[in-house]
């Protein structure tokens, strides 16, 4: 069974809006902390919580959708992800924000997996999907730029979520194979582990250095609207990138991916003021287009449990935000902004000599 045009046009809908509500909430997150009283530590800790959450929330139902459907999964998330974010308005000091952030990544963990492998067994382009969610983002980066006030971004982002809801409600279920799949297995992940561990060594230091951007461009000089237009530079061009990469074989994308995760950060490093950081910009998004579509292809092609091993690897980037989230706050706070950059450097090159090193053996046994 194959996409008609009208369940694409929603299954984009749903990962358009989804996207934006998570960017345009979490962009000034650290700033907010800040404002409430967070330490650089404190501001770590809050998004290492997030992440946290959002680990735990994805192995659970990557797991739940390889054995039960997909479209209660995917309804059920999407509403609990509505009224978490709304819930991040009532946010009055460093622990309540904490609190309420834990809970937004648990209930942003619920359903990816499941309207991924949604679209996987519909035979459509996971790259093009994916190109929904970095759209997504820039628009939830234009918005988060233009609207300023972090309160009415957490309302917005409840209402894209809504809206969302809305349209997963006239989603047919998928017909797929029922797996029995224990939850505490770690077939997949085993089976994987040249993948799982390269992403995330990358995204650990990816994720300090997100943890403490927009402080960083703060410190450059930029405003909160040139803050929110050098974000959507790099998911404009992801938008664009990762509907073309159908053709490009899944190693070679991992590779080249970790090389131009490496160059951006450099780019970071050697910025002299916050307009330098935009030719970064340029470099993260073919790192990241290349990296997550080939990541996610190839554990598609590769495993049977496929929400199960989706699952995983989105529980991997949100293990690598919070280490990379405690150790960016921490780097800032007894460093300084260009050593939490060289870090991210060298996390990225410890990558893609993990996967080499580590892949070579199923390369071998598939020869």
């Amino acid at each position: 069974m194959v996409f008609g045009p009208y369940t694409t046009m929603k299954v984009n809908t749903i990962q358009f809006l989804a996207n934006a509500s998570h960017m345009m909430s979490n962009i000034f997150i650290p700033i907010f902390a800040r404002s409430l009283g967070a330490s650089f530590f404190e501001v770590g800790v809050i998004a290492a919580c997030f992440s946290l959450a959002t680990f735990v929330s994805s192995f659970i139902f990557g797991k739940a959708a390889d054995i039960n459907r997909l479209r209660p999964i995917v309804l059920v998330g999407l509403l609990m992800s509505a009224i978490a974010f709304l819930l991040q308005v009532f946010a009055n000091d460093t622990l309540s924000l904490a609190a309420i952030r834990a809970l937004v990544g648990f209930c942003m963990g619920i359903y990816p997996a499941a309207l991924t492998v949604y679209v996987y067994y519909q035979k459509e382009s996971i790259g093009k999907f994916s190109s929904f969610g970095s759209l997504g983002w820039m628009a939830g980066f234009l918005v988060a730029g233009f609207v300023g006030d972090i309160k009415y971004l957490f309302i917005i982002s409840s209402f894209f979520y809504c809206i969302s809801f809305l349209a997963a409600l006239q989603l047919k279920d998928v017909e797929k194979p029922s797996l029995k799949v224990s939850y505490f297995s770690l077939k997949t992940f085993r089976k994987n582990i040249a993948t799982y561990l390269s992403v995330f060594v990358r995204h650990t230091g990816a994720a300090g250095v997100w943890a403490i951007l927009p402080l960083y461009l703060t410190f450059l000089g930029a405003s909160g609207v040139w803050i929110g237009l050098i974000y959507a530079i790099n998911p404009f061009l992801q938008f664009l990138i990762m509907r073309r990469l159908d053709r490009f074989g899944n190693e070679w994308l991992m590779k080249w991916g970790f090389i131009m995760s490496g160059l951006a950060f450099f780019g970071y490093f050697m910025s002299p003021n916050y307009v330098f950081i935009i030719p970064g910009m340029v470099f993260v998004a073919f790192g990241w287009s290349f990296l997550f579509v080939g990541a996610s292809q190839l554990l598609m092609e590769r495993s049977d449990e496929k929400a199960t091993a989706t699952g995983i690897l989105n529980s991997v980037i949100a293990a690598s935000n919070i280490v990379g989230a405690i150790l960016g706050g921490a780097m800032l706070q007894l460093y300084g902004f260009k050593e939490t950059m060289v870090f991210a450097v060298l996390c990225s090159i410890a990558g893609v000599i993990i996967f080499k090193i580590l892949d070579r053996p199923f390369l071998q046994s598939t020869a």
